[in-house]
């Protein structure tokens, strides 16, 4: 699923785009591993994005990182179930469709 710009803001305004950036090479080293995973079991070896989202979302869901900052937010905790659909979905954004930062 892509990113909308409603969810990306969303996320950023709960703090998810400090998370992403001080975890990036975490988050970046967790969406190349789904995705090595996914190639060995598409035809062709070209995952698409969401193929790679399939791995990554449980994987998300458990991730320290991400818990503490759900259930550490301030003032109450995050505990709507879309945030780690839509945090999945801004890293596969970030790591594999911007460009690298300078």
């Amino acid at each position: 699923m892509a990113l909308t710009t409603v969810a990306r803001l969303s996320l950023e305004g709960k703090g998810f785009q400090t998370l992403f950036t001080n975890q990036r090479v975490h988050w970046t080293e967790m969406v190349e591993r789904a995705r090595e995973l996914m190639v060995t079991h598409v035809p062709g070896g070209n995952p698409t994005i969401d193929d790679v989202k399939r791995v990554l979302l449980p994987l998300v869901e458990l991730d320290g990182h991400y818990l503490a900052h759900v259930n550490n937010h301030h003032p109450r905790p995050l505990t709507q179930r879309h945030w780690a659909g839509d945090f999945t979905d801004y890293i596969l954004h970030r790591v594999l469709v911007e460009p690298p930062p300078d």
